[in-house]
Protein backbone atom coordinates (compact mmCIF):
# COMPACT_ATOMS: atom_id res chain seq x y z
CA UNK A 1 0.00 0.00 0.00
CA UNK A 2 2.79 2.60 0.55
CA UNK A 3 4.35 1.71 -2.45
CA UNK A 4 1.46 2.57 -4.44
CA UNK A 5 0.50 5.80 -2.62
CA UNK A 6 4.35 6.68 -3.51
CA UNK A 7 3.56 5.88 -6.87
CA UNK A 8 0.65 8.03 -7.04
CA UNK A 9 2.23 10.63 -5.17
CA UNK A 10 5.25 11.17 -7.67
CA UNK A 11 2.65 11.17 -10.52
CA UNK A 12 0.55 13.74 -8.84
CA UNK A 13 3.41 15.70 -8.37
CA UNK A 14 4.73 15.51 -12.06
CA UNK A 15 1.76 16.30 -13.07
CA UNK A 16 1.30 19.36 -11.28
CA UNK A 17 5.07 20.43 -12.54
CA UNK A 18 3.33 19.27 -15.97
CA UNK A 19 0.71 22.02 -15.32
CA UNK A 20 3.04 24.73 -14.38
CA UNK A 21 5.08 25.07 -17.53
CA UNK A 22 3.08 28.29 -18.37
CA UNK A 23 4.82 31.36 -17.22
CA UNK A 24 2.03 33.93 -16.20
CA UNK A 25 -0.11 30.97 -14.75
CA UNK A 26 2.89 30.59 -12.13
CA UNK A 27 3.61 34.31 -11.62
CA UNK A 28 -0.50 34.27 -10.50
CA UNK A 29 -0.41 31.03 -8.77
CA UNK A 30 2.92 32.39 -6.85
CA UNK A 31 1.12 35.56 -6.20
CA UNK A 32 -2.02 34.11 -4.86
CA UNK A 33 0.13 31.35 -2.77
CA UNK A 34 2.58 34.21 -1.56
CA UNK A 35 5.51 31.99 -2.95
CA UNK A 36 8.33 32.05 -5.51
CA UNK A 37 8.38 30.53 -8.84
CA UNK A 38 11.05 28.27 -9.43
CA UNK A 39 12.09 27.87 -13.12
CA UNK A 40 13.91 25.29 -14.53
CA UNK A 41 15.09 25.86 -18.15
CA UNK A 42 16.61 22.90 -20.02
CA UNK A 43 17.14 21.14 -23.45
CA UNK A 44 15.58 18.41 -24.59
CA UNK A 45 18.45 16.77 -26.28
CA UNK A 46 21.12 17.45 -22.77
CA UNK A 47 21.17 14.53 -21.13
CA UNK A 48 22.77 16.36 -18.14
CA UNK A 49 19.70 18.27 -17.75
CA UNK A 50 18.00 15.05 -17.94
CA UNK A 51 19.94 14.09 -14.90
CA UNK A 52 20.16 17.32 -13.28
CA UNK A 53 16.22 17.17 -13.78
CA UNK A 54 15.76 14.15 -11.77
CA UNK A 55 18.12 15.06 -8.84
CA UNK A 56 16.45 18.54 -8.79
CA UNK A 57 13.45 20.04 -9.84
CA UNK A 58 11.79 15.86 -10.42
CA UNK A 59 13.20 14.18 -7.23
CA UNK A 60 10.51 13.01 -4.75
CA UNK A 61 12.67 13.29 -1.94
CA UNK A 62 12.28 17.20 -2.10
CA UNK A 63 9.08 16.83 -2.88
CA UNK A 64 8.24 18.88 0.79
CA UNK A 65 11.03 21.65 -0.21
CA UNK A 66 9.54 21.90 -3.65
CA UNK A 67 6.20 22.42 -3.10
CA UNK A 68 7.38 25.63 -1.09
CA UNK A 69 7.37 27.24 -4.56
CA UNK A 70 5.69 26.93 -8.03
CA UNK A 71 7.84 24.97 -9.96
CA UNK A 72 7.72 25.52 -13.74
CA UNK A 73 9.42 23.47 -16.70
CA UNK A 74 10.60 25.07 -19.73
CA UNK A 75 11.99 23.73 -22.84
CA UNK A 76 15.06 26.42 -23.61
CA UNK A 77 14.31 26.11 -27.63
CA UNK A 78 10.79 27.26 -27.39
CA UNK A 79 11.45 29.59 -24.34
CA UNK A 80 14.63 31.60 -25.10
CA UNK A 81 12.72 35.02 -25.13
CA UNK A 82 12.01 34.04 -21.68
CA UNK A 83 15.09 33.39 -20.69
CA UNK A 84 17.07 36.53 -22.37
CA UNK A 85 14.52 38.57 -20.03
CA UNK A 86 14.92 36.82 -16.97
CA UNK A 87 18.95 36.70 -17.65
CA UNK A 88 19.84 39.84 -19.58
CA UNK A 89 23.41 40.10 -18.15
CA UNK A 90 24.32 36.44 -19.11
CA UNK A 91 26.07 35.76 -22.16
CA UNK A 92 24.36 33.44 -24.85
CA UNK A 93 24.94 30.55 -25.68
CA UNK A 94 23.18 29.93 -22.46
CA UNK A 95 24.93 27.10 -19.86
CA UNK A 96 22.52 24.45 -19.73
CA UNK A 97 20.16 23.95 -17.74
CA UNK A 98 19.76 26.91 -15.66
CA UNK A 99 17.02 27.20 -12.46
CA UNK A 100 15.69 30.37 -11.86
CA UNK A 101 13.97 31.81 -8.64
CA UNK A 102 11.44 34.76 -9.30
CA UNK A 103 8.93 36.80 -7.09
CA UNK A 104 5.62 37.19 -7.46
CA UNK A 105 6.10 40.01 -10.36
CA UNK A 106 8.68 38.27 -12.18
CA UNK A 107 11.39 39.54 -10.76
CA UNK A 108 14.44 37.40 -10.56
CA UNK A 109 15.74 36.74 -7.21
CA UNK A 110 18.59 34.16 -7.63
CA UNK A 111 19.28 31.49 -10.15
CA UNK A 112 21.92 28.65 -11.00
CA UNK A 113 23.39 28.23 -14.10
CA UNK A 114 24.75 24.62 -14.86
CA UNK A 115 23.69 21.22 -12.75
CA UNK A 116 23.99 20.59 -8.71
CA UNK A 117 23.55 17.47 -6.83
CA UNK A 118 20.65 16.78 -4.94
CA UNK A 119 22.18 18.15 -1.42
CA UNK A 120 23.65 20.80 -2.78
CA UNK A 121 20.36 21.89 -4.75
CA UNK A 122 18.42 20.94 -1.45
CA UNK A 123 20.80 23.09 0.60
CA UNK A 124 20.54 26.57 -1.93
CA UNK A 125 16.38 26.44 -1.60
CA UNK A 126 16.80 26.26 2.11
CA UNK A 127 19.31 28.97 2.13
CA UNK A 128 17.02 31.09 0.17
CA UNK A 129 14.13 30.19 1.98
CA UNK A 130 15.68 31.17 5.39
CA UNK A 131 17.11 35.24 3.71
CA UNK A 132 20.36 34.51 2.51
CA UNK A 133 19.90 35.81 -1.08
CA UNK A 134 21.75 37.03 -4.15
CA UNK A 135 20.64 40.25 -2.87
CA UNK A 136 21.68 40.37 0.31
CA UNK A 137 24.95 39.54 -0.46
CA UNK A 138 24.90 42.30 -2.94
CA UNK A 139 23.87 44.54 -0.58
CA UNK A 140 26.84 43.69 1.68
CA UNK A 141 29.29 44.29 -0.91
CA UNK A 142 28.30 47.18 -1.73
CA UNK A 143 28.92 48.50 2.18
CA UNK A 144 31.88 46.39 1.85
CA UNK A 145 33.17 46.54 -1.55
CA UNK A 146 37.17 46.37 -0.41
CA UNK A 147 36.78 43.85 2.45
CA UNK A 148 38.55 40.36 1.75
CA UNK A 149 36.30 38.36 3.75
CA UNK A 150 33.07 39.85 2.03
CA UNK A 151 34.86 39.72 -1.15
CA UNK A 152 35.52 36.22 -0.76
CA UNK A 153 32.08 35.45 0.25
CA UNK A 154 30.29 36.98 -2.97
CA UNK A 155 32.58 35.13 -5.10
CA UNK A 156 31.89 31.52 -3.54
CA UNK A 157 28.11 32.48 -3.56
CA UNK A 158 28.00 33.54 -7.41
CA UNK A 159 30.50 30.47 -8.47
CA UNK A 160 28.65 27.91 -6.52
CA UNK A 161 25.46 29.57 -8.59
CA UNK A 162 27.52 29.30 -11.89
CA UNK A 163 27.54 32.32 -12.18
CA UNK A 164 31.42 33.26 -13.52
CA UNK A 165 30.08 36.47 -14.81
CA UNK A 166 29.93 37.84 -11.23
CA UNK A 167 31.92 35.63 -9.57
CA UNK A 168 35.22 35.32 -11.54
CA UNK A 169 35.62 39.16 -11.37
CA UNK A 170 35.33 38.88 -7.72
CA UNK A 171 37.79 36.12 -7.48
CA UNK A 172 40.48 37.98 -9.25
CA UNK A 173 39.51 41.08 -7.09
CA UNK A 174 40.73 39.50 -3.84
CA UNK A 175 43.87 38.13 -5.06
CA UNK A 176 44.55 41.89 -6.07
CA UNK A 177 43.32 43.36 -2.51
CA UNK A 178 45.25 40.89 -0.72
CA UNK A 179 48.04 39.56 -2.79
CA UNK A 180 49.97 38.76 0.11
CA UNK A 181 47.11 36.09 1.64
CA UNK A 182 46.77 38.27 4.71
CA UNK A 183 43.54 37.07 5.21
CA UNK A 184 44.08 33.36 4.33
CA UNK A 185 41.51 32.96 1.58
CA UNK A 186 43.52 32.52 -1.44
CA UNK A 187 43.32 29.01 -1.01
CA UNK A 188 39.40 28.54 -0.50
CA UNK A 189 38.94 30.65 -2.95
CA UNK A 190 41.16 28.83 -5.86
CA UNK A 191 39.56 25.30 -4.89
CA UNK A 192 36.52 27.12 -5.20
CA UNK A 193 37.57 28.55 -8.72
CA UNK A 194 38.65 24.40 -9.51
CA UNK A 195 35.20 23.15 -8.45
CA UNK A 196 33.46 25.56 -10.35
CA UNK A 197 34.98 25.15 -13.71
CA UNK A 198 34.57 21.48 -13.27
CA UNK A 199 30.91 21.56 -12.14
CA UNK A 200 29.65 24.35 -14.44
CA UNK A 201 32.31 24.89 -17.29
CA UNK A 202 33.02 21.65 -17.96
CA UNK A 203 33.99 22.17 -21.55
CA UNK A 204 36.88 24.38 -19.37
CA UNK A 205 38.10 21.61 -17.42
CA UNK A 206 41.80 22.25 -17.55
CA UNK A 207 41.39 25.18 -15.75
CA UNK A 208 40.09 23.47 -12.91
CA UNK A 209 42.93 21.02 -12.88
CA UNK A 210 45.14 24.23 -13.45
CA UNK A 211 43.50 25.42 -9.94
CA UNK A 212 43.12 22.09 -7.98
CA UNK A 213 47.32 21.93 -9.12
CA UNK A 214 47.80 25.90 -7.85
CA UNK A 215 46.13 24.76 -4.29
CA UNK A 216 48.27 21.80 -4.03
CA UNK A 217 51.69 23.25 -4.63
CA UNK A 218 50.88 26.62 -2.97
CA UNK A 219 49.41 25.19 -0.08
CA UNK A 220 50.48 21.28 0.20
CA UNK A 221 49.67 20.97 4.02
CA UNK A 222 45.97 22.24 4.10
CA UNK A 223 42.39 20.83 4.03
CA UNK A 224 41.84 22.75 1.00
CA UNK A 225 44.88 20.71 -0.35
CA UNK A 226 43.45 17.95 0.17
CA UNK A 227 40.11 18.26 -1.19
CA UNK A 228 41.79 19.55 -4.13
CA UNK A 229 43.76 16.21 -4.55
CA UNK A 230 40.74 14.35 -4.41
CA UNK A 231 38.78 16.58 -7.16
CA UNK A 232 42.00 16.61 -9.30
CA UNK A 233 41.05 12.70 -9.91
CA UNK A 234 38.03 12.86 -10.22
CA UNK A 235 38.16 15.88 -12.99
CA UNK A 236 40.27 13.68 -14.81
CA UNK A 237 37.73 10.46 -14.19
CA UNK A 238 35.26 12.80 -15.38
CA UNK A 239 37.57 13.63 -18.34
CA UNK A 240 37.96 9.83 -19.45
CA UNK A 241 41.63 9.68 -18.21
CA UNK A 242 41.21 6.39 -16.18
CA UNK A 243 44.87 6.02 -15.79
CA UNK A 244 45.34 9.00 -14.79
CA UNK A 245 42.55 9.12 -12.51
CA UNK A 246 43.99 5.44 -11.01
CA UNK A 247 47.39 7.15 -9.76
CA UNK A 248 45.90 10.24 -8.29
CA UNK A 249 43.37 8.40 -6.24
CA UNK A 250 45.98 5.91 -5.40
CA UNK A 251 47.96 8.69 -4.05
CA UNK A 252 45.25 10.49 -2.45
CA UNK A 253 44.41 7.12 -0.23
CA UNK A 254 47.60 7.16 1.18
CA UNK A 255 47.72 10.94 2.59
CA UNK A 256 44.30 11.59 3.25
CA UNK A 257 43.42 11.99 6.56
CA UNK A 258 38.66 12.87 5.54
CA UNK A 259 37.37 9.42 6.44
CA UNK A 260 34.29 10.82 3.41
CA UNK A 261 37.17 11.58 1.09
CA UNK A 262 38.58 8.21 1.62
CA UNK A 263 35.19 6.37 1.09
CA UNK A 264 34.41 8.06 -1.66
CA UNK A 265 37.59 7.70 -3.52
CA UNK A 266 37.77 3.71 -2.41
CA UNK A 267 34.24 3.92 -4.49
CA UNK A 268 35.82 5.84 -7.35
CA UNK A 269 38.97 3.08 -7.56
CA UNK A 270 36.75 0.50 -6.85
CA UNK A 271 34.06 1.41 -9.82
CA UNK A 272 37.71 1.98 -12.49
CA UNK A 273 38.72 -1.79 -11.60
CA UNK A 274 35.62 -3.38 -12.30
CA UNK A 275 33.99 -1.41 -14.98
CA UNK A 276 35.13 -1.05 -18.79
CA UNK A 277 38.02 1.50 -19.58
CA UNK A 278 36.39 4.96 -20.65
CA UNK A 279 36.84 4.73 -24.53
CA UNK A 280 34.27 1.44 -24.12
CA UNK A 281 32.11 3.36 -21.36
CA UNK A 282 31.36 5.75 -24.04
CA UNK A 283 30.27 3.33 -26.72
CA UNK A 284 33.83 4.43 -28.75
CA UNK A 285 35.07 0.63 -28.83
CA UNK A 286 31.42 -0.79 -30.52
Amino acid sequence: MRAICGIIFISLFAVELFAQRDWENAIKRAKAERKYVLAYFYDPECFVCQRYASQTVDNPQLASLLRKFVVVKFNSEKERQKLRELLPRQNEPFLLPVTVIADSKGKVADLIVGHLNADAFAAFLKAFLSGKRTDAVERKLKANPNDPATVYEAAVWFLERGDGQQGLPLAEKLFHIDPENRKGFHAPMRLHLGLYFATHRTKQAHRAIEEFRKVISQFPNTREAEESRFYLAVTHLALGQDEEAKKLLSEFLKRSRSKNLREQAQKLLHFLETQPPADLRKGEGN
